[in-house]
């Protein structure tokens, strides 16, 4: 089985962009059930998570991949794995380094806003406030004012 792939012949391409973006809005709706989560719910969103990142690795660009590893991070960071929520923030802010003119511009400031979530979920305060800073100097910068109120919202999050 290792050697196994996912070829179009099994799931052809729009259909594992309709299951890749069916998952990522699942996880979507699972991390704003917040307290109403379950532990079944939980590992669910970290599941989902990752299989909606699997398939837009398989099928989308580097928009996705930094998007993907970023929400897997916020799903590990809201699940209260702090370590796991770094290690794909990271993931997430190494993808992005380089990158960021050939990216929407509200991606920086999430990927800094991720950053900063994960390093509270693992209690690194000092970090955080570093990561905090950068999300909103990113933010400044987004030209879309709905992009900009929602990650600036985000951030607010973190600082309440």
């Amino acid at each position: 089985m290792l050697g196994m792939t996912l070829d179009d012949d099994v799931v052809d391409a729009a259909t594992q962009r309709r299951i890749a973006v069916a998952l990522f809005n699942r996880v979507w709706d699972l991390l704003e059930a917040g307290d109403d989560r379950t532990p079944e719910d939980t590992a669910e969103m970290i599941d989902a998570a990752h299989a909606s990142r699997y398939l837009w690795r398989r099928i989308g660009g580097l928009e996705q991949a930094v998007v993907g590893e970023w929400q897997i991070s916020r799903a590990y960071a809201s699940a209260g794995l702090g370590d796991e929520a770094v290690r794909h923030a990271d993931l997430a802010f190494s993808l992005l380094a380089g990158n960021e003119d050939d990216l929407p511009d509200w991606i920086p400031a999430s990927v800094h806003e991720g950053r900063a979530r994960a390093y509270l979920a693992a209690g690194d305060g000092p970090s955080a406030s570093v990561a905090i800073a950068e999300a909103a100097t990113a933010a400044a910068r987004i030209a879309d004012a709905e992009d900009r109120d929602l990650v600036e919202s985000q951030i607010a999050e973190l600082t309440s």
